[in-house]
């Protein structure tokens, strides 16, 4: 998943000059809209795989400002501490891109992980936190409650999609991540890739919260976009 790099420079695009911040953000991501047409190598992801993934949890500043790298270039990621939470990574935190699975959760914890560890201590905490929360806001359930069904010629607007978030998560401001291709009839679509669902920096309790708004989005929020099936990925 390390392909939306470009895309989340737009979003968030200064790592903060301390190690301070206020919220987190819970980012999942939609493979078919990711990876159709990009120009970076998608590796095919299992059958079983058809569904919103992980991207990561990242503690932030604000909508513009993050935390990273707390650690040092020394980070390392010891998979034995999350033995009996690997199963459901490789399910349920897959990356699309060849790097390889531990490859990409080593890059979310140093990167991300060594910065909130006032909540999250440790390597245990930071990825049994995470799956906690994509078992909790099921953004699954959330799109296809609103009737947001993937497709590849039925367009979806952003007033359609915040009405889910607020539906199913109770927040009015979540973060979307788009990407523009070219359609068979020519014209461009608008891909949303990416949700992030804020999250409260609170250690008895993580719930969703109203994200802060960007001064720059990737989306045009007044346009529609699509949810394409994960069909796309193998024709």
């Amino acid at each position: 998943m390390f392909s939306v790099c470009l895309a989340l420079l737009l979003a968030q695009s200064l790592v903060a000059a301390d190690n301070t911040y206020n919220y987190f953000d819970f980012v999942r991501q939609w493979s078919p809209n990711s990876c159709y047409k990009s120009g970076h190598p998608c590796k095919t992801l299992p059958a079983e795989i058809n569904y919103w993934t992980i991207h990561g949890l990242w503690p932030s500043k604000d909508a513009s400002h993050y935390p990273a790298d707390c650690a040092g270039s020394s980070c390392q990621l010891n998979t034995t501490a999350i033995a009996d939470l690997l199963d459901e990574m490789h399910l349920k935190w897959p990356t699309d891109y060849s790097g390889g699975d531990t490859k990409f959760w080593t890059h979310e914890y140093c990167k991300h992980g060594t910065c909130c560890t006032d909540v999250l201590p440790g390597i245990h905490d930071y990825f049994s936190a995470a799956l906690k929360l994509n078992r909790q806001l099921d953004v699954d359930m959330a799109l296809q409650s609103a009737g947001i069904l993937p497709s590849v010629d039925k367009p979806y607007t952003f007033d359609q999609l915040n009405s889910a978030m607020k539906e199913s998560f109770g927040v009015d401001e979540a973060t979307y991540w788009c990407r523009y291709v070219k359609a068979s009839n020519g014209e461009s679509q608008q891909l949303v890739f990416q949700i992030s669902v804020c999250i409260t920096k609170d250690p008895s309790s993580l719930k969703p919260r109203d994200c802060p708004v960007a001064a720059g989005n990737s989306c045009n929020m007044g346009q529609p976009f699509f949810l394409l099936p994960f069909s796309v990925l193998t024709v």
